[in-house]
């Protein structure tokens, strides 16, 4: 294309009389490459295998399809760059007001009226092209700042959130949070010495394995939550709506999923550690409180040596009194911490039939305990079975799970 070569701009001159074509073609062709159309139909069709077209200047009266209907044509293209294409519409003394006023009313751009000056066809048709690159140039560089701003919130190597970006949703999840009284958890996940990897494996391995668990935070969030890169080996996790239960339930499913990926070697095991921090939410409540509990159950979790989620449990709910245990008497206690050794031996004699040397009432005391823990660290799910085995085993002590979670 003659046009793309020298940076002349393209304009499509539509009008049935070859004579007003011809003339405008004298006039433009200094400063414009100049395609022609004989009506609507051909026009239209001219645009569309001609996307470097600029500027249209098209008759108002033609056959087939006149000059408003390929007005309204390319004002109602898919195309935005179609559709914004400036459009100067020629008139003759045969078009009224009326007309001129509907084209106005569908987009035209401009009129001129036949026979036209030499000058003034020039100077609107110049003036028009420099308004539709102005135009472009708008949007090219809102266009660009908007990309540039997208990229400032991406982490580069994994393509995650980066840390502004999480501060960013982090205080419009709480703001969020406040005003309609909902529930925020937070989840800080470190990979466990991280610098030692690097230094041991390289950069390579190490940034590798890092964007693995970038992948596995991201695939198990739900739609609603944010996972950003907040630090060298550390990501953060936002959770709107999950309550204390929720978010350890979800830092646990993490870890469990971090810790199968099998992402060392023989010599290095990789693991994360994870805290979950789940505040009451009140209208006081500031992100940096959020992120300073949820820092310091992380320390407390590599302090225990890491590969671990902080806490352990979720926090009973301030609202819901937690039931006190009734002192057991030193015998019963001594029983309750069996040796784990003696319980095994004793469920393997009765698996053989054979009568265990520990009591039966020693058994059921060693027993239960693990039981409760077990339950504990499952949510207090298999509360109603506890009850079932304490009941059968221990008739006289039952209703000691009556007031827990049931299946």
């Amino acid at each position: 294309m003659t046009g793309a070569c020298d940076n002349k701009p393209t304009i499509l001159v539509v009008d049935d009389s070859r004579l007003m074509r011809v003339a405008a073609r004298k006039i433009l062709k200094n400063d414009f490459e100049i395609l022609e159309a004989e009506d609507g139909e051909v026009a239209w069709e001219t645009l569309q295998d001609n996307r470097h077209i600029t500027l249209v200047m098209s008759d108002l009266s033609m056959p087939n399809l006149d000059g408003l209907g390929l007005l309204k044509r390319i004002r109602c293209a898919e195309q935005d760059d179609l559709k914004d294409l400036p459009v100067i519409i020629v008139t003759g003394a045969e078009d009224d007001d009326g007309s001129k006023t509907t084209a106005l009313a569908a987009g035209a751009s401009d009129f001129i009226t036949k026979p036209f000056e030499s000058v003034q066809l020039l100077a609107r048709a110049q003036a028009q092209v420099r308004q539709q690159r102005t135009r472009q140039a708008l949007q090219d560089s809102e266009s660009s700042k908007q990309q540039l701003e997208q990229q400032i919130k991406v982490d580069p190597l994994t393509s995650l959130a980066n840390q502004q970006a999480f501060a960013d949703k982090l205080e419009e999840n709480l703001s969020y949070a406040i005003r309609h009284d909902s529930a925020l958890a937070v989840l800080l996940v470190q990979i466990d010495k991280y610098k030692i990897l690097f230094l041991r494996r390289g950069k390579q391995t190490a940034e590798s394995i890092l964007c693995r668990v970038a992948g596995i935070l991201q695939e198990g969030r739900r739609r609603e939550d944010t996972v950003a890169r907040i630090g060298l080996d550390s990501f953060g996790v936002l959770l709107p709506s999950a309550n204390p239960e929720g978010a350890a339930r979800i830092a646990r499913q993490l870890h469990a999923v971090i810790g199968q990926a099998n992402l060392g070697n023989d010599t290095d095991t990789i693991s994360v550690s994870i805290a979950a921090s789940s505040p009451a939410i009140h209208s006081d409540l500031t992100p940096e409180q959020i992120l300073l509990d949820a820092r310091e159950k992380l320390k407390l979790a590599l302090a225990a040596g890491g590969n671990c989620v902080q806490p352990t449990e979720a926090a009973p709910a301030k609202d819901k009194p937690v039931a006190e245990e009734t002192p057991q008497p030193a015998a019963e206690q001594a029983r309750a911490t069996a040796e784990p050794a003696d319980v095994q031996r004793a469920l393997q004699a009765l698996a053989n039939g054979l009568r265990p040397e520990t009591g039966c009432d020693d058994l059921v005391q060693a027993i239960l305990p693990l039981l409760e823990a077990w339950n504990q660290s499952h949510d207090n799910r298999y509360s109603a079975l506890l009850r079932q085995l304490e009941a059968a085993l221990r008739p006289e002590q039952t209703g000691r799970y009556a007031d827990t979670a049931t299946l």
